[in-house]
């Protein structure tokens, strides 16, 4: 099996040291555990002792807390049960005027087996608890007061046929003794008070069985008493002095707990099914008890404090956020025991007396005689078959063989694999770089690994964990035998089974796992595995479409310097550094799924249908050994090899075969095979920059392209001229973009190459004067040109931070010529005019009052119909909710319509920290501290469940986004939900709240040094971290000439939206008016019928009584 799972592991192209893999079987490996062991034993931090511990009776061994799983739906017997106090000086003392003989401790428990064990019962001297007689009985109850009304559901509390008598503190009740309901003797035992008592649930009594519960124990170690086990390991009631209970089975309801209750008869005043969470075993899926033993412990309270410094300061954790339990999960944990009862794996290597007292007998001297013999019979299996002792016995201790016996514990499975850095890593000197397991081993193979190493080298075994998700099947349901769901991973890889999977191939299933893991749960269907497919398959395409382009390529002899590469080939060179950039900044965080991504989305946008579009016609119809030909073939070639190398690690299959090709291309060694066995090519230093001028021209270029391209839809196949219309100063700078673009060797001759044209993909770009538009426009001229006729007006304004691009792209067979001359009248520049540098603005500024108005940013996704629809929806839906002015920054109370809550309805109150997305799909998301904890509702701006939105603070921020407040302190954004609205005065303006906000310094937080934000107030950062902060921050930022026109809106535009409001804002009050009208109307009309109706009432009752004649 272990042969069959590592070829499986092989064949997904899993790099590993195959031939020394290690198992914890093997001889070294266990030896190295040993030597662990003994190495703590000597440190003090392992020790054994009689302690209540997870039990499974049906394996016959303890259980760690990740051992085991907790089943919400367990069902218990529940009882109410009367301990019978003892009649003293002390109790008549709290009732003196009484008699005393019938006064009960009331308890309640879910665990009637544990009452045999029962040495104590606890209160807590901090509640009110009251004395309760029913006087028909005359006995009197203690209970708490807080519980009474709990306690009164269940009879005899039910009829209210009691009185209150008295009452006293749960301190005055300290000392008072009690007789056992089941042992029916002289012998009392004491009430004690304890802190863990709470007045949640129950009576504000518990009984304590110090051998069945952690904080029971801790009692009787305070109190000196007794533990007594009242089942034994096999599940079954011990009770040797009553025959009806010993030996009945514990836990089934109608073996040994009937048994309890028909024994304890009228002691039990109420019994009944309780639903609640009990302890499972994890692998025979039945409950556990919890059984006092002697078992083998971790001292955690000496490791945890160094483990959670570990955590906090030395590991990073990824996918970020995912390991914020992970800390209170090492400081909750009470301890660790490390001994399991099994007949099977690594003994933990002490001796025994055969006294009474059981003592325990180790030192070194046995460890190395043991770890000697392992070495010589190749196992450990001879602890378990030697008869004789003396074999495991080193020579010096052969005469006390004879009063010793070897332990029967073995070690828990978690010591076995936590110690796998001790073992694996042990030649290396060094620890892991990197543990990868899925989430639920936080409480498992993470947490015990970790505690090991803290105790045997005082620091963490890794430096990074990566946790990854489950798979689950089409519906996102865990998968199950049971149910049938379980996908075989063959049937994803080589097609079939239930879900009928196409064959994908490994490279395929690769892709999706790397895209899907840092899910918490990654569906496996056949949708998701297909669009992989689809993607793999692209990638292939274009990678062999560049491929079959350097048949006749050389590096060495056609290669053209950077320096020489024409503009289009420079500026793919430099965006593909920018992609390896994040390629490697994404991968050194673990973040494989967003490097993969950028990859791809490269591949499939800029590569396939840009810069292989624009450089067909250099490759197909220039001649071969071409300057224009080569310089495409270089980048080519640099794009192939790297690209190729940074898929390799998610598709090995697809990069070695394409590493085969480029072998045959460079003229290779070819000793070196294996396309891992080379180091990532690195790009020349000059072609990570590119000049500012040249930055400029291809922005400008690509928005007139992506402008271009949108208009013709679905006519690629036609030919297009295009007629710029230009003001004199924009054919200057059009002129110095086709300079830029146009710019080549002096040695080399091109006549006729024109950039311009091959980057729009037209067959031609003429140039006119703007004054000729109204002449060129006339019906004839359009009807009697046989190419489609394409009018763009481009301007371009330079503003402090780069270039604004306002174009207007409209085809004339569908504009009239009466707004074709509008468009044109307005002057647009090219150069830098300081007359210029206001953009013209509107008493509000549009996109901070108005963001779920602002068009798509891309401006190939516009659809101007769709924008319009989604206006005219967008103002019917403001008709029916005022919708009220608010910015990032302000504080809201939203009602919304929820059918769980009590009325319906759920209002929420917190800051809005975020606004995204356009249209009806507008969002806006509240945060506030709910509990201790950040609690972010995402509200849909315009969803009809949405009944009311409340400003209770007007106010502005410094940024346009508080996600940051996430890793703020809590009382930046708390707010009470009663708040009331803060009311600014007449006639002032938003004001601009600039407040800065400290960072929380957590291991898991976002680096927000990394951002330009005005409202964080960072520490003082250490020069590395400022250095890292300005090489993560996307420096290339500054080319973006497109920037900021992605964030404003064109004239045209803005002109359009804003009259379609203040349109709206009219119909809006008139529509109120005409409501307000109406309602007076239908109130008049309804008056006058009521008076109506009673009129009519009063004739018709004279009709039928006339009067009567004298």
């Amino acid at each position: 099996e272990l042969e069959k799972q590592k070829n499986e592991f092989h064949s997904w192209g899993i790099l590993a040291d195959w031939n020394n893999c290690y198992r914890t079987f093997n001889k070294e490996y266990i030896i190295d555990q040993i030597k662990l062991f003994w190495k703590l034993y000597q440190k003090g931090l392992l020790y054994r002792q009689y302690k209540p511990v997870n039990w499974s009776p049906t394996v016959q061994s303890a259980l760690a807390e990740s051992e085991l799983e907790y089943n919400d739906k367990h069902t218990s017997t529940a009882i109410y049960v009367r301990f019978r106090l003892k009649n003293d000086a002390l109790l008549s003392s709290l009732l003196p005027q009484l008699n005393t003989e019938n006064i009960y401790a009331l308890i309640w428990t879910t665990t009637p087996w544990s009452l045999i064990g029962n040495q104590a019962v606890a209160v807590n001297e901090k509640l009110k608890y009251l004395f309760i007689k029913f006087p028909s009985t005359n006995d009197i109850y203690i209970v708490a007061e807080s519980l009474l009304n709990n306690i009164k559901k269940y009879p005899p509390f039910t009829n209210d046929q009691f009185e209150i008598i008295g009452n006293c503190l749960g301190s005055q009740l300290s000392g008072v003794n009690y007789h056992h309901p089941i042992y029916h003797d002289d012998k009392t035992y004491p009430v004690v008070t304890s802190d863990h008592v709470t007045d949640e649930l129950g009576t504000g009594l518990v009984h304590i069985a110090p051998a069945h519960g952690s904080d029971d124990f801790l009692l009787s170690i305070k109190y000196n008493l007794s533990c007594v086990n009242a089942v034994n390991t096999n599940g079954r009631l011990h009770c040797p002095t009553i025959e009806s209970l010993h030996g009945r089975n514990a836990l089934d309801s109608k073996d040994g707990i009937k048994s309890i209750l028909e024994y304890l008869n009228s002691n039990i005043l109420h019994h009944y099914e309780f639903t609640h969470s009990y302890p499972y075993d994890w692998r025979a899926k039945k409950p556990v008890l919890i059984l006092g033993s002697q078992q083998w412990f971790i001292d955690t309270t000496r490791l945890r404090d160094n483990a959670c410094k570990h955590i906090s300061e030395d590991v990073k954790i990824f996918p970020e956020g995912a390991g914020k339990s992970f800390l209170s999960m090492i400081t909750k944990r009470p301890y660790w025991c490390i001994s399991r009862q099994r007949s099977w794996g690594v003994p933990i290597p002490v001796f025994y007396t055969k006294n009474e007292n059981k003592e325990l007998v180790i030192n070194e001297e046995m460890i190395e005689h043991l770890i000697k013999s392992i070495q010589e019979k190749d196992s450990i299996d001879f602890w378990w078959s030697s008869t004789d002792i003396k074999e495991l016995l080193p020579p010096s201790m052969h005469n006390q063989a004879e009063n010793l016996i070897r332990g029967d514990d073995i070690f828990d499975v978690w010591f076995d694999s936590g110690s796998s850095f001790n073992s694996v890593l042990k030649d290396f000197k060094c620890h892991a770089d990197l543990y990868c397991e899925g989430h639920d081993q936080f409480n498992g193979w993470f947490l015990s690994s970790l505690l090991l190493s803290t105790g045997l080298q005082s620091r963490a075994p890794f430096s990074n964990i990566f946790v990854h998700g489950f798979v689950v099947d089409k519906n996102n349901q865990k998968m199950s035998k049971s149910i049938g769901n379980v996908i075989q991973p063959s049937d994803m890889i080589y097609g079939g089974g239930k879900e009928k999977f196409l064959e994908n191939g490994f490279d395929v299933c690769r892709e999706w796992v790397t895209r899907e893991s840092y899910k918490q749960q990654c569906k496996a269907s056949t949708e998701d595995l297909n669009k992989a497919y689809k993607r793999v398959f692209d990638i292939r395409n274009v990678l062999k479409f560049i491929l079959g382009n350097l048949y006749d390529y050389q590096p060495d002899k056609h290669s053209i310097s950077n320096e020489n590469l024409t503009a289009i080939d420079r500026y793919m060179a430099y965006r593909l550094n920018q992609i390896l950039t994040i390629y490697h900044t994404d991968f050194d965080r673990y973040r494989m799924y967003h490097g993969l991504i950028t990859v791809e989305d490269f591949i499939q946008g800029d590569l396939s249908s840009f810069y292989c579009s624009v450089t067909k016609d250099r490759l197909y119809c220039n001649p071969s050994d071409s300057y224009l030909r080569r310089s495409t073939q270089t980048v080519f070639y640099l794009l192939l090899k790297c690209l190729n190398e940074r898929l390799a690690p998610v598709m090995p299959y697809l990069a070695q075969e394409l590493y085969n090709e480029l072998i045959n291309i460079e003229n290779k060694d070819k000793k070196i095979n294996d396309i891992f066995e080379n180091k990532f090519t690195v790009l020349d230093k000059q072609l990570s920059e590119i000049p500012s001028e040249l930055a400029s021209a291809m922005t400008v270029v690509l928005h007139l392209r992506s402008t271009f391209h949108s208009v013709l839809q679905n006519r690629r196949g036609v030919l297009f001229d295009i007629v710029l219309y230009l003001s004199d100063k924009a054919k200057l700078q059009l002129e110095q973009v086709l300079n830029t673009l146009q710019k080549h060797p002096t040695t080399v001759k091109l006549d006729f190459w024109q950039p311009l044209e091959e980057l729009l993909q037209c067959s031609r770009v003429q140039q006119r004067s703007l004054s000729d538009l109204d002449n060129d426009l006339t019906e004839e001229n359009i009807s009697s040109v046989d190419l489609p006729l394409l009018v763009l007006i481009l301007s371009v304004r330079y503003k402090q931070r780069g270039h604004i691009a306002d174009h207007l792209v409209e085809h004339h067979r569908k504009l009239p010529l009466s707004k074709v001359k509008a468009s044109a009248t307005e002057d647009v520049s090219l150069v830098n005019d300081e007359k210029n540098q206001n953009v013209r603005t509107t008493p509000h500024d549009f996109k901070y009052v108005y963001p779920d108005f602002l068009p798509n940013p891309i401006p190939f996704l516009r659809d101007r119909i769709l924008e319009k629809l989604e206006r005219k929806d967008m103002f019917r839906r403001r008709q029916q909710i005022d919708i009220p002015e608010f910015y990032v920054g302000s504080v809201l109370a939203v009602t919304s319509a929820d059918p769980y809550a009590p009325s319906r309805r759920n209002r929420f109150v917190g800051i809005c920290i975020q606004r995204e997305k356009h249209g009806l799909k507008h969002e806006f998301t509240l945060r506030n501290i709910v509990d201790g904890l950040g609690v972010e509702i995402v509200y849909e701006l315009y969803n009809p469940t949405i009944t009311k939105i409340e400003v209770l603070k007007l106010e502005r921020r410094l940024d346009e986004n508080l996600a940051y407040l996430r890793d703020a302190p809590p009382e930046y954004c708390t707010f009470p939900f009663d708040m009331e609205p803060v009311k600014l005065p007449p006639g002032s303006g938003v004001p601009l709240n600039t407040i800065q906000v400290p960072i929380t310094s957590t291991h898991w937080q976002y680096k927000w040094e990394r951002h330009d934000l005005k409202g964080v107030l960072l520490p003082p950062l250490p020069r590395s971290v400022r250095k890292a902060a300005e090489r993560y921050s996307e420096p290339w930022r500054q080319w973006d000439i497109m920037r900021q026109y992605r964030t404003e809106i064109h004239d045209e535009d803005r002109d359009e939206i804003f009259e379609d409001i203040e349109k709206h804002k009219q119909d809006l009050a008139q529509y109120r008016i005409d409501s307000k009208e109406n309602i007076k109307i239908i109130r008049t009309r309804q008056k006058a019928a009521g008076r109506k109706a009673i009129l009519d009432d009063s004739q018709q009752t004279k009709r039928s009584n006339p009067p009567t004649s004298k």
